[in-house]
């Protein structure tokens, strides 16, 4: 039975599903010259990207593996140093369900996840609930295979951490521009006071359905949160 295109559109379902179309992309590496970035999300690694360009000028280029084979016989050798920028991991899923609901290809029926309590078995099977997208991956998944020389948790100290990185592998960034100016939620209050609604919404639901939630904190985010404690800064 071919696949069900769940879109806006259910005439092209290959072209036009969501969960298709990108939803297994592989690793992707930044590389500059001096070190590389992992990306586990598009906003910070973003900020990443705008940062080094400050740095640079340009940027260099940007690697995407399929698999860790084709990591290890076309990246592994550089010998550069590679950094992680990770996110507490409930509030970078919540965020990552924020940015997979502004995809243009989903219908305003599949965004209406209020309703969810009303048929939620087959509805988020659908949808291969909580992994429905790239943005929604866990961040185990986005650096398996890739050996991280240093961790930056996004929290009140990331500038801190990210300075001290810099200092120990001796990198080219300035000791002067934090990391968080560069990210365009922070310097942007328009943005930010919609984005953190538009959060606490998403956040608030999943409170009044909290088998939901807690499948995403305790099991699907398990290995996220060791990580996450592991390295975060107190």
């Amino acid at each position: 039975m071919p696949r069900q295109d769940f879109g806006a559109r259910a005439r092209d379902p290959v072209k036009r599903d969501p969960l298709i179309v990108g939803k297994y992309v592989g690793t992707r590496i930044f590389d500059t010259y001096d070190c590389s970035w992992v990306a586990t999300y598009d906003l910070w690694y973003n900020a990443i990207v705008k940062h080094t360009a400050r740095r640079d000028g340009a940027t260099e280029w940007m690697a995407t593996f399929d698999n860790l084979d084709d990591y290890l016989n076309n990246y592994a050798e550089k010998k550069k140093p590679v950094f992680c920028l990770m996110m507490e991991p409930y509030n970078r899923w919540l965020e990552g369900f924020r940015y997979w609901l502004t995809d243009w290809q989903l219908s305003n029926r599949d965004k209406d996840f209020w309703a969810v309590a009303k048929n939620s078995p087959i509805y988020l099977e659908k949808f291969d609930w909580p992994r429905i997208s790239n943005q929604t991956k866990t961040m185990t998944e986005c650096i398996a295979g890739v050996k991280i020389d240093a961790f930056i948790p996004v929290d009140q100290y990331m500038d801190k951490k990210f300075f001290e990185v810099i200092t120990q592998f001796k990198l080219n960034y300035s000791s002067s521009k934090p990391l968080s100016t560069a990210h365009q939620s922070v310097t942007n209050p328009a943005f930010m006071n919609i984005y953190r609604k538009e959060v606490s919404d998403y956040n608030r639901w999943l409170g009044e359905n909290l088998k939901l939630r807690d499948h995403i904190m305790h099991t699907y985010l398990k290995d996220d949160y060791d990580l996450w404690w592991k390295y975060k800064m107190f």
